[in-house]
């Protein structure tokens, strides 16, 4: 517990820390952090609390200003304006049914229409004064219909008694992405009698039989379908989706035969063609050549929007933009819960239709089906950058709403989702034969004389001793091992190999003496002077595809099922080694920011000197060096590499092995 709020050491310097609101429209709380340049506490202590009384004040005056931005704002009306409508239509039909008229389904609609118009500028408790009769006389109510009005309004309150649907607006505000604080509830309040009020206001629609979209349609199909460009002068141009100036040209030629013939040569240089993409599948690849070309999206994440567009495509039977809908997103995650789990992870699996799939997987266990929850999100949310991108292009998907309403919702804390090892689990892991010695390469579980340096006895104790992930560990190059002053280091950093969660996970951790013992510098150096890049190139797959971390795991795994044989059951995984360091740091009490920067936490407010520093690179091997050393039974011994290694053999792949026996059976 700090002694002054807000008030931390970074070293010997007491700095001042608090989240304020981001700019209008964003999501997330941003924290500011200043230096109070003083190292007395009671200094501190008094500059503290003026920036505090200061900050209380922007906080109270950010409190009343707009906090949704226009594009939410227009996202949230057209959500609500669409939904009413669907709603009306169906209503508009049951009640000509029921014997109503349509002067009476537009009276009854125009009344309730401007009820709602009235609560989006007044609230709930709108009432209509002297200005309010005005205004509805001169937009065409009648007396009678302006009491209605009235009349409406006080229904309208006594029901609502004072509140605000709360759920429903939430909903809103979280489908376009912003934060869901009682000031955005009140303003989001006001979005939602808007929308509807323009929905019931649209009363020719309904009563009259004016289907504009019923146009737009036919435009739409029209331009689909339009003639080569020698004749497009004859073409019916869409009235209401003017695209370009070529549009203007259109229509004075279809006026004058004399400018006809000359329209095509000029259209043909503007635009290159008058054809507009209607492909699913070529309008995704533009996408991902704009992402690549923008450095957005690195070769992995190319290959995921492909998959995960081209099982869209083949889901939908049709690889046109008509045919895309928000219910089929609906049915593109239904899909995904339904297919087996393996599935898009074959070069061929693709050769197979989706139905010959889907009745395999009706013979899998249920672990064996469905997708992960973050796998599940994240093709999502992949699908739903390339519908956001096709609608960008001009086409108009219909419903469209996103996919936050289809997003799987974790269950619990993400802390309770993967378990700590134990003490015992630690001791009993560095016991095994990896670390004690081992029969032979093929026996590594098989006790021994023999101890080979490699991924496998190398990367779980830096997993102790450092706290990285897996990945981070598993794709480090020879060159991310380094020294400054004095202290050897690894530097996590993107590369060729592989790429890092986020941008805080950039990060240089110190090594301790313990993991300097166990000849981790020896085996780098030996690594080094045979010309290998990779710190661990053994773990390099046949299929440059496989991450580096899912081959160590499958030898990892072997040594955890001995180590620890109840870890599927207890919640343990690799994970667990950062799950434990972590909770380590804070029993010895590692100041949390410290414990940020070791794990790649930090926020991204935080300057590059914070990363990049002597001080801060000491500071964090001080707190490293706190933790508990679980390896002090294992000698250090002369470095000994795989013959792999020394060779510079590659792994060979798994399939021609697999053709190989398939062969052999009789």
């Amino acid at each position: 517990m700090r002694v002054v709020q807000h008030v931390f050491r970074r070293g010997a310097v007491y700095w001042w820390r608090r989240r304020l609101f981001k700019k209008t429209g964003e999501r997330e709380l941003a924290p500011i952090a200043i230096s109070l340049r003083t190292r007395d506490l009671f200094k501190a202590r008094s500059i503290a609390a003026h920036l505090a009384a200061a900050s209380d004040g922007i906080l109270r005056r950010q409190e009343g200003r707009e906090v949704l931005s226009s594009v939410q704002v227009r996202s949230m009306l057209e959500s609500v304006a669409r939904t009413h409508l669907a709603k009306l239509d169906r209503l508009a039909v049951l009640e000509t049914a029921d014997g109503i008229t349509a002067d009476e389904g537009r009276r009854s609609d125009r009344v309730m229409g401007w009820a709602r118009r009235l609560q989006a500028s007044q609230g709930i408790a709108a009432a209509i004064g002297e200005a309010e009769r005005g205004l509805l006389a001169a937009n065409g109510l009648s007396p009678d219909e302006i009491e209605e009005v009235h009349w409406t309004l006080e229904l309208l309150r006594q029901g609502s008694m004072g509140s605000f649907p709360r759920q429903k607006l939430m909903a809103l505000l979280e489908a376009c992405g912003a934060s869901q604080g009682e000031g955005d509830l009140r303003q989001a309040e006001r979005i939602l009698y808007r929308g509807q009020a323009a929905a019931l206001l649209s009363v020719d629609r309904r009563w009259t039989g004016d289907y504009r979209e019923d146009d737009k349609l036919v435009d739409q199909l029209l331009s689909d379908h339009a003639v080569a460009p020698g004749v497009t002068a004859s073409t019916p141009v869409s009235r209401e989706h003017p695209a370009s100036s070529a549009v203007g040209i259109g229509a004075v030629a279809h006026d004058s035969p004399a400018l006809s013939q000359c329209r095509p040569a000029p259209l043909q240089s503007v635009a290159g063609s008058t054809h507009k993409e209607t492909s699913i599948t070529k309008l995704a690849e533009n996408l991902i050549k704009e992402k690549a070309q923008l450095g957005e999206w690195n070769e992995k994440t190319q290959r995921q929007v492909r998959s995960v567009v081209a099982t869209f495509v083949e889901m939908i039977g049709e690889d046109h933009v008509r045919a895309l809908a928000q219910g089929r997103i609906a049915e593109y995650r239904s899909l995904l819960l339904a297919l087996p789990r393996s599935y898009g992870k074959g070069q061929n699996d693709r050769a197979k239709p989706l139905s010959e799939w889907l009745e395999r997987s009706k013979k899998l266990p249920d672990d064996k089906v469905g997708r992960a929850s973050g796998t599940l999100n994240r093709q999502l949310t992949q699908l739903q950058e390339v519908l956001v991108y096709i609608e960008a292009c001009g086409h108009k998907i219909p419903e469209f709403s996103g996919v936050s309403k289809l997003l799987s919702k974790k269950k619990g804390r993400a802390r309770d989702e993967r378990h700590p090892f134990s003490p015992e689990d630690l001791t009993s892991i560095f016991r095994q034969p990896p670390w004690t010695g081992c029969e032979s390469l093929k026996k590594r579980m098989v006790p021994g004389e023999v101890i080979y340096h490699d991924a496998l006895s190398i990367v779980p104790y830096l997993a102790r001793y450092t706290l990285a992930r897996r990945e981070e560990l598993c794709g480090l190059d020879v060159d991310d091992v380094l020294e400054e002053s004095g202290i050897p280091y690894i530097f996590v950093r993107p590369n060729e190999h592989r790429t890092l969660k986020n941008p805080q996970s950039t990060r240089r951790i110190p090594l301790i003496g313990e993991v300097v013992r166990l000849g981790f510098l020896r085996y780098r150096a030996e690594i080094q002077s045979l010309g290998h890049k990779l710190l661990f190139p053994e773990l390099r797959a046949a299929s440059d595809r496989t991450p580096l971390g899912d081959v160590f795991y499958g030898d990892w795994i072997k040594v955890q099922d001995a180590a620890v044989p109840n870890a599927a059951e207890e919640k343990k995984t690799f994970h667990s080694f950062r799950k434990v360091g972590g909770a380590d740091l804070k029993d010895v009490g590692v100041p949390s920011e410290l414990r940020a920067d070791i794990l790649g936490h930090g926020g991204d407010n935080v300057t590059e000197e914070r990363y990049s520093s002597s001080a801060k690179l000491r500071q964090m091997l001080q707190a490293l060096e706190k933790l508990p050393i679980v390896t002090a039974q294992i000698e250090a011994r002369e470095i000994c590499l795989r013959p792999d290694v020394l060779q510079k053999h590659r792994r060979p792949s798994a399939r021609p092995r697999r053709q190989t026996l398939a062969k052999r059976k009789p």
